[in-house]
């Protein structure tokens, strides 16, 4: 799994002190980020994520991350570079879609693959194994966006979102920004970095059981041990809930706030979700793992 951002933001936490929208549907979404039960953009971010993907399994996705593009073989550079336009016509398309979401934190995430997909590509050429963690936060994003998607088209966003209390919204809000050209959220360390590596790493080692369970099997289809297994990890889950909530407010860039909240949401309706657990849960999970991911990779594309 496993940021102190320059902002026109007033004192007031005021977004646009400029008034300018750039055109975004979400421009006056002040609310915390949540669980989200329906959304315009998802079915066309579907066949972008799709097309990307697809493009990557070439054998990109196969590769050597330690070896510099000064020791790529003709057939590596080749898939790089194939990987590198798919990842910028990805970006192109999305800038659309950060228009129309009606949820800020959709459009952060949207946003932030757009500008990690963008940094990313522009690295390849002079590819260093430290740059993998910006196609680390570029993946993270994505796959945040897909299980969030997919847990409004299976149900499970709706049927779970009763279950948590709504969260207080964050202390600073993303100034608003073209979609065309978005900043990295994250372009130096944020102080709180190397406690995301810690409670990340932590929270993997501490459920490894419950990890090793079948996500396609029901409550309903438990043994005795699993059942013990998952009723063992749910309070583990609502504190590791609580702990990226509070880590993330400490922190005073807006990005880093919301997707925390957006994390621990997800694992709060997750654990909620289990007693009785349907596999169509198990993307509100994969919703909160990649929204701490983007966060966590992020710090290390970074520098941290």
């Amino acid at each position: 799994m496993t940021i102190s951002v320059t902002s026109d933001e007033g004192d007031d936490g005021d977004p646009t002190p400029s008034g300018e929208t750039y055109g975004l549907a979400s421009a006056d979404d002040r609310g915390p980020a949540n669980i989200i039960t329906e959304d315009p953009t998802c079915a066309a971010w579907t066949p972008i994520n799709n097309t990307l993907v697809e493009i990557e399994k070439k054998g990109w996705d196969k590769r050597d991350i330690a070896i510099p593009a000064s020791a790529w073989a003709p057939d590596l550079r080749q898939q790089y570079e194939e990987v590198r336009r798919a990842m910028l016509a990805a970006a192109d398309q999305t800038v659309t879609l950060a228009k129309l979401t009606t949820h800020r934190v959709l459009r952060e995430l949207y946003e932030q693959f757009i500008a990690y997909a963008r940094a990313y590509s522009a690295a390849v050429p002079t590819y260093v194994p430290s740059d993998n963690h910006l196609v680390g936060t570029v993946a993270a994003t994505s796959i945040a966006l897909v299980h969030i998607c997919t847990a409004i088209d299976n149900g499970s966003a709706d049927a779970r979102s009763p279950l948590v209390p709504k969260p207080n919204p964050p202390k600073r809000f993303s100034s608003l920004m073209d979609p065309a050209n978005p900043k990295k959220f994250m372009p130096e360390p944020d102080p709180t970095c190397h406690e995301w590596d810690r409670l990340l790493n932590d929270f993997a080692s501490s459920t490894r059981e419950w990890q090793a369970l079948n996500a396609a099997t029901p409550a309903s289809g438990w043994t005795p041990e699993e059942r013990a297994t998952v009723d063992a990890v749910v309070p583990v889950m609502a504190k590791f809930a609580d702990d990226v909530e509070e880590l993330g407010r400490r922190s005073d860039n807006p990005y880093i706030q919301d997707f925390a909240s957006l994390a621990a949401q997800y694992r709060r309706a997750y654990a909620a979700a289990l007693p009785s657990y349907t596999p169509a849960d198990s993307y509100l999970s994969g919703a909160s793992a990649n929204a701490g991911s983007a966060i966590f990779e992020a710090c290390k594309a970074s520098g941290a």
